[in-house]
């Protein structure tokens, strides 16, 4: 027969193998209960609903941190009073005994709460709060929060309890992470749905103003095209009648010499209108000639000399009526301009036309020019591309003149330093168009630069301006490819 002793010893090990089984059994219930929650609110209560009875308890609790040195929330809890729990649904960060747990990382056993002064909430011993139990809450490195068992007698829970409890803690701190995670996850998920959504709809409003904008740009297209086809068609259509009338204008001048004054003038009036009309037709078909690429330019040697020497004869009389000084400045000797010299002599001499207009009484027009290798044209690309962003697209730049009018004038404005190169642009009041214009700012179709621009362009050339730098005026800079003659074949004998 057995012994008393043996007979207790047995009693005893079936005791703890029945409590390790039951340990076994309660944290295999925990981790399925972590390992299938998708939240928090829903595995968490189920847990403490567990752990209440196994560990004998009064109540529990599990607080969760969202981020280092944040407070701690209450999230679940089971025993606690509705009144305590609204007291203890938020403990600020570094104070109380729960703090005390989340700093060190260790489980804590307060055998009786009325000897500690370090309560956050005192009213727990209010309820009847005498012991207490803290565990922290750790996954991946970091503490997530801790769990709470308290009870209203003194008690010292045993180091069985308590390893058994740490264990438990880890499985409930990595479904707590989880579902953290799980949250981000959703959360990002759900982000960039609505970014998707957001992408889409801006991709369906990006294709409906292209489809727009290109229904707008081909009306505009075609507004261009209309506009143009009236411009050459009024153009041609005006020119017969128009030459009859210069014509027929002409003959009567001629026979007519010895009528009245007032017959005289009226028939001045009359052809000068008519000019100024021939003129604008001239200009225009001239304009269109250029922007339909069919213009003939001749490359040729051209005496720049002489010709400026001729066209500033031919503004002599306009200049002495303005009270305006002409000057021909320095010239180079060994290069002169390549290109066709009717088409080159109307450009420069619409330029000179704006530099007197702008130029008031007593200020002074000069045309000068010298010599730009490559390297210095290319050093001024930044402040000449705007003016044509074509130029610079060829690699092979050559040595050019550059044919400068300069005139101490009104200047021109920085916003209008490009778009007084656009058709029909002009400033000035439009009622006074028409008048002498001898008497200097009247304003004008806005065909005059456009036309210079455009002949210069079609030699290969480049139009361009700026202020004066030692006063007020501006400088328009017209720059040509030099004359390269062509070397003589020479056949052997």
């Amino acid at each position: 027969m057995k012994s008393q002793i043996q007979v207790e010893t047995d009693v005893s090990d079936d005791f703890d193998r029945q409590q390790e089984l039951a340990g076994l059994r309660l944290i295999q219930q925990i981790a399925q209960l972590t390992s299938n929650g998708h939240s928090t609110t829903a595995f968490l209560p189920e847990v403490l609903k567990l752990l209440m009875p196994a560990f004998a308890v009064d109540g529990c609790g599990i607080f969760q941190s969202s981020a280092p040195n944040s407070p701690l929330e209450l999230s679940a809890q089971r025993g606690i009073a509705p009144e305590l729990s609204r007291q203890l649904q938020k403990v600020p960060a570094g104070q109380g005994l729960l703090n005390q747990v989340v700093t060190s990382g260790v489980p804590h056993n307060w055998v009786d709460l009325r000897t500690t002064g370090e309560l956050y909430c005192r009213e727990v011993l209010d309820v009847g709060w005498r012991s207490l139990l803290a565990l922290p809450l750790v996954a991946s490195g970091r503490t997530l929060g801790v769990m709470i068992f308290f009870q209203g007698l003194p008690r010292q829970f045993s180091r069985t309890e308590i390893d058994l409890l740490e264990q438990i803690s880890l499985f409930i701190a990595a479904g707590i992470d989880t579902c953290e995670l799980l949250e981000k996850l959703e959360w990002q998920h759900r982000l960039t749905e609505a970014s998707q959504r957001e992408l889409e709809r801006s991709r369906r409003q990006l294709r409906e103003h292209v489809e727009r904008l290109e229904v707008a740009n081909q009306t505009l297209a075609q507004w261009g095209q209309m506009k143009d086809r009236f411009l050459a068609l009024a153009s041609h259509e005006l020119r017969t009648p128009l030459t009859c009338i210069l014509s027929a204008g002409q003959l009567l001048e001629n026979h007519l010499q010895n009528s009245p004054p007032e017959t005289r003038s009226l028939l001045a009036t009359m052809l000068h209108g008519g000019e100024r009309l021939n003129m604008l037709v001239e200009n225009l078909l001239e304009i269109a000639r250029i922007e339909s690429r069919d213009i003939y330019l001749a490359r040729e040697n051209i005496d720049l000399v002489e010709l400026l020497d001729a066209l500033l004869d031919q503004k002599a009389d306009q200049a002495r009526a303005r009270g305006i000084e002409l000057r021909r400045g320095s010239l180079p000797d060994l290069f002169s301009p390549c290109g066709d010299r009717h088409h080159l002599a109307r450009a420069l001499s619409k330029l000179l036309d704006n530099a007197l207009k702008y130029t008031p009484a007593g200020g002074w027009v000069q045309v000068d020019a010298h010599y730009l290798c490559q390297s210095e044209i290319r050093s001024m690309r930044p402040q000449l591309e705007a003016f044509c962003p074509g130029f610079f697209t060829s690699e092979n730049i050559p040595d050019m003149l550059d044919i400068r009018i300069i005139d101490t004038g009104t200047g021109i404005e920085e916003n209008e330093r490009l778009r007084i190169f656009e058709k029909f642009h002009a400033g000035g009041d439009i009622s006074l168009h028409g008048r002498d214009p001898h008497l200097g700012m009247t304003p004008s179709a806005g065909l005059g630069l456009p036309l210079a621009k455009g002949l210069i362009e079609a030699h290969g050339g480049l139009l361009w301006n700026e202020d004066r730098p030692d006063g007020p005026g501006s400088i328009f800079h017209t720059m040509l490819a030099l004359y390269k003659r062509r070397k003589a074949i020479v056949t052997p004998p």
